[in-house]
């Protein structure tokens, strides 16, 4: 059996990250590979400036080292079994992709057999986003003026794109945990059996 993909995506601070890491740790056989450890550095000239916020636009596809990012996947996906244990060559392996971008990204969206979107509304999303502390920090305005505009731009392009919309199941970020858990769980589960 070959691997299973599994996209997660959505609203920053809509439990993306959370929901990944626990089918991670629930799922046998499972990789899981974050969007977030493939942010350019902040001295990298591929790095959009925002003159009016004198700060990095990070919330841009072009931000991140997406090449990388899919070929790492690829790297994965082309190994015949994990381990030292020849058992693991008869088993369906899981590789589940997360991050805030991942389906504006075709190579790696195309990637995905099943894919999941959590979506916030704008006042829930800066509360949440307002509780955390990023490296470098968020300026003033950043939210406002970058944030959630970009993230608008993202969900537009996604419902706008038919095949992809339909290929998508969108979960309320709002929704308890457990229970966006245990839907994407199942569904895992079924296919895998």
């Amino acid at each position: 059996m070959g691997w299973l993909v599994i996209g997660i995506s959505g609203a920053t601070c809509s439990g993306k990250t959370s929901l990944a890491r626990r089918l991670h740790k629930n799922l046998k056989n499972s990789i899981l590979i974050e969007q977030d450890t493939y942010f350019l550095p902040v001295d990298d000239p591929r790095q959009t400036w925002i003159p009016k916020l004198n700060h990095i636009n990070f919330d841009l596809l072009s931000s991140l080292d997406m090449e990388k990012m899919h070929t790492d996947i690829l790297k994965f996906l082309n190994e015949k079994s994990r381990g030292n244990s020849t058992s693991l060559e008869n088993e369906a392996k899981v590789l589940i992709v997360e991050g805030f971008l991942i389906f504006d990204y075709k190579p790696i969206s195309d990637l995905c057999n099943l894919k999941y979107f959590l979506t916030l509304k704008k006042e829930e999303c800066w509360n949440r986003r307002a509780l955390r502390v990023y490296q470098p920090p968020d300026v003033p305005g950043y939210f406002d003026e970058i944030v959630w505009p970009e993230y608008l731009k993202y969900i537009d392009k996604v419902t706008n794109d038919k095949d992809l919309f339909n290929s998508i199941k969108f979960f309320d970020g709002t929704q308890s945990p457990d229970q966006v858990y245990a839907n994407v769980y199942n569904e895992i589960e079924l296919k895998l059996a």
